[in-house]
């Protein structure tokens, strides 16, 4: 018997979803349950991917990123910028997946045991945050303080810059007179209460208190330098990232001073995921995906809205249709949309708190623990990209669907 003319005007996509089904959902419009290695343009037709190419040799580099100032990865515990075909070390970052966050003409780096600040114009690495200081050591002496008790701390200054306070000492004077503090550093600022109270007002880089005259508090209060955070994020004037189960925010504009005591989010599982939008975060965990709407901490509601998210899959899509529940005609397309992989499909994150589902009931698969993605613009078509180096088991390929599974396993045709 020979074989069978099938006339295939356009495609509109792939769909595993139905066990069996027909090749066309209307006349000339085929929708194959399998499309490998090629896409389907937005008139329809099939066009076979391109191949790829090495471009920088690099051992087992990872935590590849892209701004607006550099391209930066990592390889062998060293940060590298990449130039074209050039890469350059910049310095030891570790070897933990490395997060960045761009502002303005800097980038932030943060692994779970790292974290600094690269700047892409000469290429050099520098601390984030300064290291908090010693507690003052006290003794009172000649000055014109008046009888009370003062609590004494002491700040780090470095660059115009200045840490948070180390721990604080207390000290009761009995009748008129100074207070010494006989360790303070080259670079530290000491501050000092009214007798009784509880602001502390600058000192100044002196070694002895005979006065309080000053009328500055102290705005760094209770901060420390940034934790090793993951999922580095900046949004709505502050920085965001995540340790374990908890999301922790910097200080308004103060990307250096942290209140880790009082200043975070906690949920029932690890974060894998903080992506940002105009009126609020997703917080993607390792079984479910949360919203905090709202781009004050302290107005923001916590929202449960979908399944967990999938570590390194977000990114950030322009030209997405409307997303249901906004107030926009269908025809208007939004920017900056945070777009992940989540336990039950490729999703975007609304600017309501709510999920939209890219995959649109077509397509399933078990995606791996962690992957990367991308988005990019070719040839006309908009495009977002994602990839796992595993599947669910590490041993498998990261499809559920069995036939996809033999067609890449065996290069079988069905």
């Amino acid at each position: 018997m020979g074989n069978k003319e099938i006339k295939i005007d356009s495609f509109t996509g792939m769909s595993n979803i139905e066990d069996a089904g027909e090749l066309f959902v209307k006349k000339g419009v085929a929708q194959p349950k399998i499309i490998l290695n090629s896409d389907v343009t937005k008139s329809g037709k099939l066009v076979k991917r391109d191949g790829y190419t090495q471009v920088v040799a690099l051992t087992e580099p990872h935590s590849l990123w892209s701004g607006d100032t550099c391209m930066l990865c990592v390889s062998g515990g060293s940060l590298y910028q990449i130039e074209g075909e050039t890469s350059t070390s910049r310095g030891i970052v570790g070897n933990d997946t490395l997060y960045y966050a761009e502002v303005g003409d800097l980038v932030y780096l943060s692994s779970k045991s790292y974290n600094g600040v690269f700047n892409p114009i000469n290429g050099t690495i520098s601390e984030w945050g300064i290291n908090l200081p010693n507690g003052p050591m006290l003794s009172s002496t000649n000055g014109n303080l008046d009888a009370g008790t003062y609590h004494v701390c002491l700040t780090t200054e470095s660059d115009d810059e200045i840490s948070g306070n180390g721990p604080i000492t207390k000290i009761t004077l009995s009748a008129e007179a100074g207070i010494s503090v006989s360790n303070r550093g080259t670079d530290d600022v000491v501050w000092c209460t009214d007798p009784n109270g509880d602001i502390f007002f600058r000192v100044g880089k002196a070694d002895t208190v005979v006065n309080t005259t000053s009328v500055e508090p102290l705005p760094s209060m209770f901060c420390y330098p940034p934790p090793y955070a993951q999922h580095l994020t900046h949004a709505f004037g502050r920085m965001w990232g995540s340790v374990e189960n908890k999301v922790f925010y910097s200080e308004p504009f103060k990307w250096a001073w942290w209140k880790k005591g009082t200043a975070f989010f906690e949920f029932a599982t690890d974060i894998t995921m903080i992506a940002k939008t105009k009126t609020g975060l997703f917080i993607g965990c390792l079984d479910r995906t949360h919203c905090l709407l709202g781009t004050k901490p302290e107005e923001m509601q916590n929202l449960d809205v979908g399944a967990g998210a999938i570590p390194g899959t977000l990114a950030y899509c322009n030209n997405i249709i409307e997303l249901g529940d906004t107030i926009s005609p269908p025809e208007k397309k939004h920017e900056s949309v945070p777009v992940w992989v989540s336990e039950e499909g490729i999703v975007a994150g609304n600017p309501v708190g709510r999920l939209f589902s890219l995959s649109q009931g077509k397509v399933k698969f078990s995606p791996g623990k962690e992957g990367a993605s991308l988005y990019r613009q070719k040839n006309g078509d908009f495009q977002y990209l994602t990839s796992f180096y595993k599947g669910p088991d590490d041993d498998s390929v990261g499809m559920s669907d069995e036939a996809t599974v033999t067609v890449i396993r065996n290069g079988a045709v069905i």
